[in-house]
């Protein structure tokens, strides 16, 4: 015969006589499992169609060669990277290569930047020179600093980001020749984006509903609303790519660190908004063989898991056509973590009690 804590301890989590499983309440705190009462609300009707998330033009930074001369990147600088403002992209060696020293060159430059600088801070501080003047002539200067950094010798001068943001591409690899004007690498300041999404053409009638969009990017669990974004549809026309036969949809909204520019992305197009849709947080469902199920509570601390019919999903919550009724108790976070200790709990006769 067990003893008394040994009994207690077994039955945390266990299957009742009506069919539903149940799990300790300290279980149920312990593993932050959540519920949520069923009711019917808004929900858009969705498209769900893939997309790519693309830089603002505004948002881009081409940095080019000042020099010719082998390149040869920082430690580090890949597409992707991260930098800030000023920081060292990478180095141009013009060693060996024939023409003259541009040391000189680059003093005189550095000496005109600055003195324009000093010239333009207390007149900008005073508003009598706008932002946008103001920040070319800090640019130049930072760019000539750069050009006559200490410690280089006369033919070796680095190349600076001139904003902070992600390295979107890199347009030349360690050792590579480059001439003048060169575009060497592409900073993406991430703070204004844009989402283009690919709407087939047999959708088309649906186009002038199209109001907003939610996104997951490739390779994230996370699905991002433009509406928490600051997001707005910006194009949408009717011009099709006859080579694709799909309607470019745009829409611009303010950077995530999670929504680098680059990314594909799956895309839930919103449209028109019905009343009274019973809906669930996609966290809520489980997927066995093919099948969908919640888990619907009973008295606090005993679920069954009920087979539901879904509908369309806009990325955060899922339409429910049947299988759970308005008013209801579901579990709407942790519902996978309910399904192992639900599984884990299918024991062999040998190991059930005695009663």
């Amino acid at each position: 015969m067990s003893k008394e804590g040994e009994h207690d301890h077994e039955e945390t989590s266990h299957h009742s006589h009506d069919g539903t499983f149940e799990m300790d309440l300290s279980e149920i705190k312990k593993f932050g499992i959540e519920f949520d009462s069923v009711k019917g609300a808004p929900f858009s009707e969705v498209i769900k169609v893939s997309g790519e998330i693309e830089p603002a033009a505004s948002d881009l930074s081409v940095l080019t060669a000042r020099k010719s001369g082998v390149f040869t990147p920082s430690p580090g600088i890949t597409p992707g990277a991260t930098v800030k403002k000023g920081s060292v992209i990478g180095y141009i060696s013009s060693e060996g290569i024939q023409g003259g020293n541009e040391a000189a060159a680059a003093k005189a430059n550095l000496e005109a930047a600055k003195k324009e600088y000093e010239r333009l801070k207390p007149l900008f501080k005073e508003g009598l020179v706008t932002a946008s003047v103001f920040n070319d002539a800090e640019r130049a200067y930072q760019e000539a600093k750069a050009l006559s950094s200490p410690g280089l010798s006369e033919n070796k001068i680095s190349v600076i980001s001139p904003s902070s943001g992600v390295i979107s591409s890199l347009s030349v690899s360690s050792g590579q020749f480059v001439e003048t004007g060169t575009n060497i690498a592409t900073i993406s300041k991430n703070s204004g984006l844009t989402l283009r999404a690919d709407l087939p053409v047999r959708f088309s009638s649906k186009l002038g509903n199209i109001v907003s969009a939610n996104f997951r990017p490739e390779n994230s669990d996370s699905t991002f609303s433009l509406s928490a974004l600051d997001g707005r549809k910006i194009s949408g026309s009717f011009n099709v790519n006859n080579t694709t036969g799909y309607i470019p949809v745009y829409f611009s909204f303010n950077g995530n660190p999670s929504a680098l520019s680059g990314n594909f992305a799956e895309v839930y197009l919103l449209g028109t908004v019905l009343p009274d849709i019973i809906s669930i947080p996609r966290e809520a469902l489980i997927e066995i063989q093919g099948n969908y199920y919640a888990y619907v509570v009973h008295h606090g601390h005993a679920f069954e898991k009920r087979l539901v019919r879904t509908g369309s999903t806009d990325g955060k919550r899922i339409e429910v056509i049947e299988g759970i009724l308005p008013g209801e108790l579901i579990v709407s976070k942790g519902a996978s973590v309910i399904r192992m200790a639900e599984t884990s709990a299918i024991a062999p006769p040998s190991h059930s009690h005695n009663h």
